[in-house]
């Protein structure tokens, strides 16, 4: 008898930022902001929202709105605002970069310069506005929040942000008791000392930003928002509300979908509506459009609820709450309506066979499995191991080995998307592991770093010639690798991986029967088709037909003839194989390897001894 398991997870995280544009606008034109250089060579910055300082290391060290400072400065070496590397372990350290240059450059503008570096503060009337020029390698902005502002939300879901959280990704929204306010820029927002052994109420939340490398004349723009009086859209808290928590409705009933509306501080009303628009997720094609009247009094709340079955699939909901031709808040958050029943990838009629024969031809190659020690520890030996596969290849790996006899589980680890030295196995002395990498490398970057190559497309003109053809089959060697170990339980092999390694878990699963359970985490390598026919190159893998400068080809046929590829390689394909448990865990706001086909695929696990669904409405690709 097969068990299915739906579980249930509270929302943890949101990817993406659309700020309300009334949450902008001021009542009336408020006065330019006013820089002035102290003696010491700090600046101190006076708008109408707040106060601020930069200081002569060009870092940001005091924000100030409606009397609150928001920002911790010169805890344990941090900044307010910087360039911060932070180690982690037991006791994390911090250490800040330091700006070479910092001047007036324009009446409400500071630009602070370094090698390879140049930050521009414009100091608006309710903003900061930041102009990131990056030449260095791709590194991290932090801003480091004051612990006496405990009130925090997340700005697109409106969710809590808990102190000591351990990871959010999104827009923080931070407020005093009176409702003065500061939203950031998108980036992570997370406790400093997550990884630490002691985790003391004094140590701060931290949001960092993700600067990437910027090229030439490049500039990448941020903005802090601050309002040092709550506007009606500050005070209008939204929270999306749904039936099922994790967004994952079951057919044959109708699905509830609405809005919670809070006013969080005095004297603030609205009275508007809110629109539900639904949108399916990869045609884009609308399918629901739907306004109901709202309205909440001083310091009450109000709830607004769409009730509607829909056709199987994955769709995008927006709620809009507006109050006259201004929007107070958007939520945007996909959901899915009766799995068991949706459209699924096209499977081609000889796909087992091809997979087949494809195993077939791999062991009429030999193994050569060769072990190199690379070190010995307390219980446990660590190999360098290589072996050979299809196509010619050669596969690397770590290999782990208890040193005292037994039988133990085994674990195979894979790697995600990119040419890069793998992780290591799981370790100890009792736990058989491996940890693949399948782009060619071996365990250890040579001199001058590993060579990059297009593996994603490399023979992807047919089937029988695409570099996955190998790499799936040598995934499924692994297992054999392992299995034949003295060592090894065989009732206990497992296999795990993220993103592509997500999706490789669950395809070795499915080729090989030795494998016992698999955890596939934001899986890859679902709904290829759907990728390259509906959602293009913005999502992974990087598939798409280009020309030989790496530009984009718009051919039909080219197109065609891909798609009629991808289908043998699509995991979602893999489905009716598996025999053992899986798990796949999984965020629906993945912008990164859209879940829609992983969904897709849960009605096919006819096979699996268990299979869980682990599905967070408001996580993206982690």
């Amino acid at each position: 008898m097969h068990r299915h398991i739906m579980l249930r997870v509270v929302p943890l995280l949101v990817c993406c930022w659309t700020l309300a544009p009334g949450s902008l606008a001021p009542a009336a034109r408020a006065s330019a902001a006013t820089l002035t250089k102290q003696p010491e060579g700090n600046f101190v910055i006076k708008a109408e929202n707040y106060t601020a300082s930069v200081g002569a290391d060009g870092n940001l060290h005091s924000l100030v709105s409606g009397g609150t400072e928001f920002l911790l400065d010169g805890f344990r070496g941090l900044v307010g605002g910087g360039y911060i590397t932070i180690k982690e372990g037991e006791a994390w350290t911090a250490e800040v970069f330091k700006f070479t240059s910092v001047e007036k450059t324009a009446n409400d503008a500071i630009t602070a310069t370094a090698e390879n570096h140049k930050l521009i503060y414009k100091f608006l009337p309710e903003a900061i506005e930041l102009s990131f020029s990056h030449t260095a390698e791709p590194t991290i902005w932090y801003l480091t929040v004051n612990p006496a502002v405990t009130d925090m939300l997340e700005h697109d879901s409106g969710e809590t942000l808990y102190p000591k959280t351990l990871w959010r990704e999104g827009l923080p929204h931070l407020f005093d008791a009176r409702g003065a306010n500061v939203t950031l820029p998108e980036g992570a927002f997370y406790y400093i000392a997550k990884n630490a052994l002691e985790k003391p109420d004094t140590d701060p939340m931290v949001h960092q930003i993700w600067m990437p490398r910027t090229w030439g004349d490049g500039v990448l723009t941020k903005r802090i928002v601050l309002h040092a009086r709550p506007t009606v859209a500050d005070a209008a808290r939204a929270l999306a509300t749904a039936t099922k928590g994790n967004r994952i409705f079951p057919g044959g009933r109708p699905a509830a979908i609405g809005l919670l509306v809070k006013m969080r501080f005095p004297n603030l009303t609205v009275k508007g509506e809110v629109e539900l628009t639904v949108n399916d997720y990869l045609t884009k094609k609308e399918v629901l459009r739907k306004t109901l009247p709202v309205e909440v009094g001083k310091m009450g709340n109000a709830q607004v609820e769409f009730t509607q079955p829909y056709p199987p699939g994955f769709y995008q909901a927006t709620l809009n709450l507006t109050q006259g031709k201004e929007v107070l808040a958007t939520r945007n958050f996909p959901f899915a309506y009766d799995i068991e029943s949706m459209d699924r990838p096209e499977r081609p009629a000889d796909f087992d066979k091809f997979w087949d024969d494809t195993l077939a031809e791999q062991e009429k190659i030999p193994t050569n499995v060769q072990l190199t020690l690379f070190k010995e520890e307390q219980g446990y030996k660590l190999y360098k191991a290589r072996f050979d596969g299809l196509l010619g290849r050669q596969f690397h790996a770590w290999l782990s080995i208890p040193t005292k006899e037994g039988k133990y589980p085994a674990h195979l680890t894979l790697p995600p998307s990119g040419i890069h030295p793998p992780y290591m196995p799981q370790s100890g002395p009792e736990v058989v592991g491996m940890s693949l990498v399948i782009a060619g490398q071996e365990v250890e970057p040579p001199a001058g770093g590993y060579k990059h190559w297009d593996y994603w497309r490399s023979g992807i003109e047919k089937k029988e010639t695409y570099y996955y053809r190998a790499v799936f089959a040598a995934c499924s060697r692994a297992i054999d690798i392992l299995a034949a170990r003295p060592e090894t339980d065989p009732s206990r092999i497992f296999v795990t991986g993220g993103s592509q390694g997500g999706g490789l878990s669950y395809i070795t699963a499915a080729l090989n029967p030795k494998v016992t359970m698999a955890v596939c985490s934001s899986p890859g390598l679902f709904g290829l088709e759907w990728k390259l026919r509906n959602l293009g190159p913005s999502f992974w893998p990087p598939i798409d037909p280009i020309d030989d400068k790496g530009q984009p080809l718009n051919d039909p046929k080219l197109l065609e003839e891909r798609c009629g590829v991808v289908r043998y390689f699509d995991a979602a394909n893999f489905a009716p194989r598996i025999q053992g448990a899986v798990l796949l865990n999984l965020g629906l706001q993945d912008q990164v390897t859209s879940q829609a086909g992983t969904l897709a695929a849960w009605s096919q696990l006819k096979n699996a001894k268990i299979k869980a669904l682990l599905a967070d409405p408001w996580a993206g690709h982690n």
